[in-house]
């Protein structure tokens, strides 16, 4: 889809305003080099119509441009999930299915469905995105007064570990952030290798549990 940040939104809706125009733009997004059947490779097809479908001219294996998406087989218009993603993407405060209901002009019901499928969608997304480049780790610890009042690392306040991937200039660009139950070597590992790609370059301070990570740059 469109950079959506570097577009208002009523030029958005102005070049995402039939469901043609949705359905080329997802087409462009699943086949960016043109039409490629997932099957035998073939790269001729032809359009079902009345059925929003193509049939590979070769197998005749058919396929959608929603397939695989949280649009697939919906009953609702796709220039509404595409404003409805817009507005989730740029709204930085978290926009709630009243407002979205009264900006698209639509029932609550079908904002609260649309909101529910999309942040799902940007959830399985997050979680598999993997952090690289320059990352910043460190750990934190959060809650109310602390019981044995000692501060830092020996605290029994929740502990968390947080990760941030960074540009040269240190603009922050993606986070992750995770409880823990202790912040040893084994524990950062297994985030290590969840969350990061190989090989990433990681800035955190001297403890000694950062000292032996595996499979980044210190």
């Amino acid at each position: 889809m469109a950079r959506t940040a570097e577009i208002t939104f009523k030029e958005f809706r102005r070049r995402y305003n039939t469901e043609d125009a949705c359905r080329a733009e997802l087409f462009r997004l699943r086949f960016p080099n043109g039409f490629v059947c997932s099957k035998c490779g073939c790269v001729e097809y032809c359009p079902v119509h009345g059925r929003n479908i193509y049939q590979c001219r070769s197998c005749r294996h058919q396929t959608s441009v929603t397939a695989g998406t949280v649009m697939h087989r919906t009953h609702l218009p796709l220039t509404l999930w595409f404003w409805a993603i817009y507005l989730c993407a740029t709204d930085k405060r978290g926009i709630s299915a009243v407002q979205l209901s009264r900006t698209l002009g639509i029932c609550y019901d079908s904002a609260w469905h649309l909101l529910d499928q999309i942040r799902t969608a940007m959830g399985q997304r997050d979680e598999k995105y993997l952090l690289s480049g320059i990352v910043e780790l460190d750990d934190g610890y959060v809650g109310g007064p602390s019981h044995n009042s000692k501060r830092g690392r020996g605290t029994d306040k929740d502990k968390i570990v947080v990760a941030v991937s960074k540009t040269a200039n240190s603009a922050p660009l993606f986070a992750r952030m995770k409880a823990v139950d202790n912040v040893q070597g084994k524990t950062l590992q297994e985030i290590i290798d969840q969350y990061f790609v190989p090989k990433t370059k990681v800035e955190c301070d001297g403890y000694r549990s950062y000292l032996n990570l595996e499979g980044v740059e210190l």
